[in-house]
């Protein structure tokens, strides 16, 4: 199980609950259990210190507290969500034990066959460690398990090869990223009864008898956030591994994220969902988020992830490209750094305006807010095409560039960059309004093209016959779409009208289109200063922001996406 959730609905404590046991667990289920506040400290330990019972991590992960471990010392044992939790400090320590138990199940092995007298050939005995081979070869292909090294007794050392292109190097376990450590402390646990199952083969390597069958218990592993230090590449290997562990044993993974690459990754009978609880006690915070493959895979696709879904945040579908450079100015990228409230909502860019629409209607229908407690709502451009569903708002300007022609704001980004073409900022309005009125003829053109219906015309067929066939068709439908004439005269009349009214109005740098405008700006009057357009934006944007007018024009619309 893969549970999802916005922060505070009690995804660590629902975990916690089942460690406990809460009522929840079988009988002879053994639960191991990783809390959200995991450290990987740096730690000397001796050899002499690793004689004794062996305890192993697994058995560490099923425990209330971390303590018993000669010369560790840790500050505060206890494994709660509430405390640092410091199980995977100990990693050095357990794999140092498993040495030297395979060391001394070797020499004894060894000393048997040789007072017997017996040949044997070496590349028969087991290698203990090739679970832990494995693993990382699967999840860091970079690194490959070397040895335990005990040359210095008093600084045991756990070694990994790590590859480059120019050499191979010894990296003490330590001396590991904290994702690569991370990933160790995450599987080794789950692998242990392998390495006992090589060791008994080991400590009965040339003796005739039946093998010792180690019982593969039925676990539960619980872990809270298993992204913790992991890139996301990394992130998105995690569960498939955990499939695999699942298939092959008697185990049950649950696990707690906030991670998009985890999410993506999960199956439809996989993920859930954890909302906030109501009112109604009978009510379920946990909910399948989808229930069945063709579902989920719509999800993705109508909202670009499945992670949209679990912020329990407003979903507000909005115009403009996903782009996951954070300094492209995208639609959703401009609102954050113009209108910092927009980040209280998941922004999910959805292309144009009936796509926006087309999503919010589709979203609905597959998580209903009165189940999923999801709300998703959608904000367009005021572009002039008519038509909106409820839930919908339209931005008070044309475009979110519009935000953007803002002369004073532009004047003093201009001198912050050394372009000292416009000495006032009535300069800078004149010159923005004058580009306008020259996109007069462009902003008609547009308006006009909305008004007339439009239609995509495609020709094909398996005959030349039959092309052409297609062909006048087509023609003879696109005719059918264009008005009369008085009727085109009407349209292009009044959409004049409309366009010259705003001219008059000095509301061109509101209601024509921002982008075509402050493009033409940036290109006569900043790209010759080298300054991509890119950075233009962010940057206008950012001065924009500090003026504070957005906020009173964008407020009541937030209110209503907001309001339940």
């Amino acid at each position: 199980m893969v549970i999802a959730g916005p922060n505070g609905v009690g995804k660590s404590t629902l975990l916690f609950a089942i460690k406990e046991g809460a009522g929840v667990v079988d009988e002879g289920t053994k639960i191991l259990y990783q809390g959200p506040h995991r450290v990987l400290r740096r730690t000397n330990v001796q050899r002499r210190w690793l004689g004794g019972a062996f305890r192993s991590l697994a058995q560490l992960l099923s425990d209330a507290d971390v303590s018993g471990y000669e010369g560790l010392n840790f500050f505060n044992p206890s494994r709660t969500p509430e405390n640092v939790d410091e199980a995977g400090s100990t990693i050095k320590y357990t794999l140092g034990k498993i040495e030297n138990k395979r060391q001394a199940m070797l020499t004894s092995a060894l000393d048997r066959l040789k007072a017997e007298s017996r040949q044997f050939d070496t590349s028969a005995l087991p290698d203990i460690y090739e679970p832990l081979k494995q693993l990382t070869e699967y999840l860091l292909p970079h690194l490959s398990f070397s040895k335990v090294d005990f040359t210095n007794e008093d600084d045991i050392k756990i070694f990994w090869e790590r590859k480059d292109a120019a050499r191979t190097i010894l990296v003490d376990i330590d001396d590991l990223s904290s994702g690569e450590k991370a990933i160790i402390v995450l599987f080794l646990p789950l692998l242990e009864h392998q390495l006992q199952e090589r060791l008994v083969k080991l400590e009965h390597f040339g003796i005739d008898r039946e093998e010792d069958v180690i019982v593969d218990e039925h676990r539960v592993v619980l872990i809270d956030e298993p992204e913790q230090h992991l890139h996301p590449d990394l992130q998105s290997k995690i569960l498939a591994f955990m499939r695999s562990i699942a298939r092959s044993t008697n185990t049950q993974f649950i696990i707690t994220t906030h991670s998009p690459s985890i999410l993506d990754q999960a199956y439809d009978t996989e993920l859930y969902v954890l909302s906030s609880p109501t009112e109604n006690t009978d009510d379920n915070q946990l909910r399948q988020i989808a229930t069945n493959a063709e579902r989920l895979e719509a999800l993705k696709q109508l909202a670009g992830s499945t992670y949209f879904l679990t912020t329990g945040r407003v979903v507000v579908c909005i115009e403009g490209e996903k782009d996951a450079d954070p300094e492209r100015p995208t639609d959703a990228r401009l609102l954050e750094i113009l209108y910092p409230r927009a980040t209280s909502v998941t922004l999910v860019p959805t292309t144009g305006k009936g796509n926006v629409i087309t999503t919010v209607e589709r979203l609905r229908g597959h998580v209903p807010e009165d189940a999923f407690k999801i709300r998703v709502r959608g904000l367009v451009d005021a572009d002039q095409s008519q038509g909106t569903i409820a839930g919908v708002e339209t931005l008070p300007v044309c475009m979110i560039e519009n935000f953007l022609l803002d002369s004073e704001s532009i004047l003093t980004y201009l001198q912050s960059v050394g372009i000292t073409t416009f000495a006032t900022q009535s300069d800078v309005e004149r010159e923005l309004k004058n580009i306008a009125q020259e996109l007069r003829n462009n902003e008609i053109e547009l308006r006009v093209r909305r008004r007339i219906r439009g239609k995509t015309v495609r020709i094909g067929g398996s005959s030349i016959e039959e092309i052409k066939q297609n062909h006048q068709r087509e023609v003879e439908e696109l005719n059918s779409l264009l008005p009369d004439d008085i009727s085109l005269e009407a349209i292009v009349n009044d959409v004049t009208t409309q366009v010259d009214g705003l001219i008059s109005g000095s509301q061109e740098l509101l209601q024509f289109r921002g982008k075509n405008i402050l493009t033409t700006f940036y290109q006569r009057h900043v790209s010759p200063s080298n300054i991509g357009y890119n950075p233009f934006c962010i940057d206008v944007a950012k001065v924009v922001a500090t003026k504070n007018t957005v906020a009173p024009l964008l407020d009541p619309i937030f209110e209503r996406l907001l309001s339940a």
